[in-house]
């Protein structure tokens, strides 16, 4: 597989190419692979420690399994993720998804952004008496202990949102940005995919708020050519879900 750089893309503007649909199955198998596979590997250990995982009804133990392969899934990712870029070492990955230094004013200028809409997202589920997604309710039920804190925070707030933005607006926004698709293209595909792949969601307010705010992840994406950026936000988004004391208003 060639290597490809974002300054090759930036460099080869004009020669725009059709679109390899199967980077749409590579962001399926990205995406879900690891958890898949982990998650099978969990309830295996949790089965062997004497817990059934298909004979209780707690959803602690779901929470409980499903951060533990969020935990795990960087073993399979990593090196997923660097057979379909083409390197081999973690400093060309780094490099190829253009991890750079961020500007203090407009870093946190995503951050205020992030959780305004967060916010503004907040008032309307609150308005329209929209319930929250039971996961969400039931992580927050799950940090009991500064231990349960730390490994959701571990797991949601920091690897999940760089899992997912090396997946959405790193891999495949730089495959998509060089396509007949263009800038536009690859701001609108990967933000519906990264919405459509999220489909706990399952109330439209959710789904339009999860899709306005890749949007904007797509949009700095773009604007910056700087991934820590979309990282950080989707991190802010993540935390605030699960802190954010506003939440009470819909419990």
């Amino acid at each position: 597989m060639n290597k490809f750089s974002y300054n090759d893309y930036e460099s080869n503007a004009k020669a725009k190419s059709s679109i390899d649909f199967s980077i749409f199955g590579w962001c399926i198998v990205l995406s879900f692979a690891p958890q898949i596979l982990f998650s099978f590997i969990v309830s295996v250990v949790l089965a062997i420690n004497g817990l059934n995982i298909y004979e209780t009804d707690d959803p602690q133990i779901e929470v409980m399994i499903t951060l533990g392969t969020v935990v795990l899934s960087p073993l399979l990712f990593v090196p997923l993720l660097k057979y379909v870029v083409g390197y081999k070492s973690f400093l060309e990955l780094i490099k190829y998804f253009n991890f750079k230094s961020v500007n203090f004013v407009f870093l946190s200028l995503t951050i205020i952004c992030t959780i305004l809409l967060e916010f503004t997202f907040d008032i309307l589920l609150f308005l329209s008496d929209t319930p929250i997604d039971s996961f969400t309710l039931e992580v927050r039920e799950f940090m009991s202990s500064f231990e349960k804190k730390v490994l959701v925070i571990l797991a949601i707030c920091i690897i999940v949102p760089i899992m997912e933005e090396l997946i959405f607006r790193g891999w495949l926004f730089q495959r998509l940005v060089n396509t007949r698709l263009g800038n536009i293209g690859a701001v609108g595909v990967s933000s519906f995919l990264f919405t459509l792949f999220h489909f706990q969601y399952q109330q439209i307010i959710p789904l339009v708020f999860l899709l306005m705010f890749s949007l904007l992840l797509g949009v700095v994406r773009l604007k910056t050519a700087n991934i820590n950026y979309t990282v950080i936000a989707h991190s802010t988004s993540n935390c605030y879900v699960l802190f954010a004391p506003l939440w009470i208003f819909n419990n």
